[in-house]
């Protein structure tokens, strides 16, 4: 196996026989943002994320981006993504797919070990990977590995994993939670509490999690990766995650130096950040999707003219324009611009009051009726229920706007107690398969609108199994076309995503997906 080869999220797997890669520590898993000095050793670097992770099993949360901010400095995974959407190597230095596309061989690196000082070799891969496609499993993960039916040591360092068919999303699933390699060890010790105490191969171990206030990580002394200056890594002597919800909050802590990087801002923000001398924005890949989710379960959006007419009642542009200050686009769904499966071709509902009243007298409510939206206590949620709350009242419809923790609003949505709620999702992910599988697949663990459709459980696994892009983006499209016909949803816009950070926190690295590894960063002296 020495024809090296890269794949990207842009242009995934076309047949996929007999691909390989190969690489070794010269190339790089991901560009530097910057890099303007000599690499410092020592410090602490205090980072903010928005939400609390539900565990730090990486195939137990539920927030993918958002926990992969903690996952990531934990964890690694046999492949990455680096910010290209491009597959490099971590802890599989090479692999091939066999002739029929049925399976993948790898060949592991030599000399990692767990934080725990377990060695890595092909026995843990066999043990996290028959841990996540278990079909008792539950974790809200696993879906991301549907297509992986198993895995078998070839030797000490090679290691085979078997799909059930020819899949177009499952190299890919293994860069991200789903194929993140856990101490066996540990989380045989530590039972239903490894959430609590993860232990993975990364640059950064776990100390203690003070739960709504901070992840405390210090440096993993026998961490494999060299930096820039050929040092072994990291050069931070930990990294502490606050848990910061509020974006006026995090300004006000990045402009005291309390924090040196906070997740997304909005864009709002922007002009503050850009007229600070201490602070700059830092770009991220993905952006993000604002959608509003309607419970087809039971009345009033058990009526699908009642969730057509609100549809119909948003004026999606206004809302972009008054959030995203120009960063963002209206999109049929939550497939962005920058996404190969992304069809402009596909569209989407647009705001007609005079399609409202028809549809509110088809429904039987020619008077309007009234809903409760339920969404978490974040930026910029409230501000967009607002609006909405806003126009539908123009159209008799009366919106009670009910705002939760996000620890509560999870269980109720998924437990579809709700009437509508509002979220989003980092966007584009590594395969579209992890965006619509888990929300729209057959047993999705994010169902949160209740949706019982056969037709659109089997075009998501069609798509998955396609190897063909361009059938794969055909399905995509078709798989579209039924979720805006049966208004399952109301996607309202995507926006653009931006980091802040201090001037003095260097080498910042961002990943395809939109989260930061802390790993190559350093603190440079203040002036």
């Amino acid at each position: 196996m020495n024809r090296i080869a890269s794949l990207s999220r842009r242009g995934f797997l076309q047949g996929g026989s007999g691909l390989a890669l190969a690489a070794g520590l010269g190339v790089p898993f991901h560009a530097a943002i910057a890099q303007d000095a000599k690499p410092v050793r020592g410090g602490t670097i205090i980072a903010s994320m928005d939400l609390q992770p539900k565990s730090l099993d990486p195939i137990m949360g539920d927030a993918p981006t958002s926990d992969r901010y903690a996952l990531t400095q934990i964890y690694e995974g046999l492949v990455r993504f680096d910010v290209n959407g491009e597959l490099q190597p971590s802890l599989a230095t090479s692999w091939e797919f066999a002739p029929d596309a049925q399976s993948i061989v790898f060949t592991l690196r030599e000399g990692v070990v767990f934080h725990d000082g377990t060695p890595f070799d092909a026995g843990v891969v066999v043990a996290n990977i028959s841990r996540v496609v278990d079909p008792a499993s539950t974790a809200p993960r696993s879906q991301d590995l549907a297509d992986i039916s198993g895995a078998e040591a070839l030797d000490p360092m090679t290691v085979r994993i078997d799909l059930k068919q020819p899949s177009g999303a499952a190299l890919a699933s293994l860069a991200v939670e789903a194929g993140m390699m856990c101490s066996p060890a540990a989380m045989e010790s530590s039972g239903q509490d490894y959430g609590r105490n993860p232990v993975g191969t990364g640059p950064y171990r776990f100390v203690e999690w003070v739960g709504g206030s901070h992840i405390k990580l210090t440096r993993n002394e026998k961490y494999w990766r060299a930096g820039a200056d050929g040092q072994q890594l990291p050069y931070a002597d930990g990294v502490t995650l606050r848990i910061i919800p509020t974006t006026a909050v995090k300004m006000v802590e990045l402009m005291a130096g309390g924090i040196h990087i906070a997740d997304g801002v909005t864009p709002r923000d922007f002009a503050e950040v850009e007229g600070n001398p201490q602070l700059r924005l830092v770009a991220v890949p993905p952006g993000i999707a604002q959608w509003m989710t309607f419970n087809v379960q039971k009345p009033p959006f058990d009526n699908i003219k009642l969730r057509q007419a609100v549809n119909a009642a948003i004026d999606r542009n206004f809302l972009m324009k008054a959030v995203t200050r120009g960063y963002g686009a209206v999109t049929p769904t939550w497939v962005p611009p920058t996404d190969w499966a992304f069809d402009a071709s596909i569209p989407s509902p647009g705001f007609d009051p005079a399609l409202v009243a028809k549809l509110l007298a088809e429904a039987g409510h020619p008077n309007g009726f009234s809903a409760k939206l339920s969404i978490i206590q974040r930026d910029p949620d409230t501000q967009i229920a607002q609006m909405i709350q806003a126009q539908l009242v123009q159209s008799k419809i009366n919106l009670e706007i009910e705002i939760l923790e996000r620890q509560a609003w999870v269980p109720k949505v998924l437990g579809h107690q709700h009437e509508a709620a509002m979220g989003r999702v980092n966007v584009p992910r590594a395969d579209p398969d992890h965006v619509f599988g888990p929300f729209f697949g057959r047993g999705a663990a994010q169902n949160w609108s209740g949706i019982d459709d056969e037709a659109l459980f089997d075009v998501i696994a069609d798509a998955r199994r396609e190897t063909d892009r361009t059938r794969r983006k055909e399905l995509y499209r078709v798989a579209q076309e039924q979720l805006i016909e049966n208004a399952y949803y109301a996607w309202l816009f995507f926006r653009e995503s931006r980091h802040v950070a201090r001037v003095e926190l260097q080498n910042i690295v961002v990943d395809s997906g939109g989260a930061w590894q802390l790993g190559e960063a350093w603190l440079a002296p203040q002036a």
